[in-house]
């Protein structure tokens, strides 16, 4: 789905700015339990759901890639739940989408759509999807990758990344092609 005009600038502006709010540099790493204290978003574990209510241990087994997190709204006020049967990567994007919602001011919807069938605003979640990449790894992290000619093992341990992300990020910011003529 393609996005707004000038969204994809804004959200590296975005996500330099929150850095700038928790004085961090634009290219230092943003951890999503700092985030999601600045914007006073609890964050909880599938597993610490389990013990208040059992019907939820399928998504840390046989179901667990049905959910990777999800945020609970009431009122103003979000709860962000993540799978913790994912990989720690994996559960860094998710939340990451999950406060981009937040930082967007997206407006919760409804769950399911008349059928039952979950409901799917594409165009929000192609936002969220972008912000977090940019949020993970801005565009100026990206170019530092580049320049210092960080490995992509060293780059993934301290964005907290998975590989694919880390690709994409360094595709979609342009230090890709910087890297490969280095």
């Amino acid at each position: 789905m393609a996005l707004r005009h000038g969204f994809k600038a804004e959200a590296n502006r975005l996500a330099v700015q929150v850095r700038s709010e928790l004085g961090l540099h634009a290219a230092a790493p943003l951890p999503s339990a700092m985030l999601a204290e600045h914007l006073s978003i609890p964050i909880s574990t599938f597993s610490a759901a389990v013990a208040a209510d059992a019907r939820v241990a399928p998504l840390l087994g046989t179901e667990k890639e049905a959910v990777s997190a999800l945020t609970v709204h009431c009122g103003p006020r979000r709860h962000i739940w993540v799978n913790d049967a994912h990989e720690v990567p994996r559960q860094n994007s998710s939340v990451h989408h999950e406060l981009s919602h937040a930082l967007l001011q997206h407006t919760p919807g409804p769950a399911f759509d008349p059928r039952g069938c979950r409901h799917w605003n594409g165009e929000v979640e192609a936002e969220a999807d972008w912000l977090a990449g940019n949020l993970l790894i801005t565009n100026e992290a990206a170019w530092a990758i580049a320049r210092r000619r960080v490995t992509d093992d060293e780059a993934m341990l301290r964005y907290g990344v998975s590989k694919q992300m880390l690709t994409w990020r360094m595709n979609m910011s342009g230090a890709a092609a910087r890297r490969r003529s280095a």
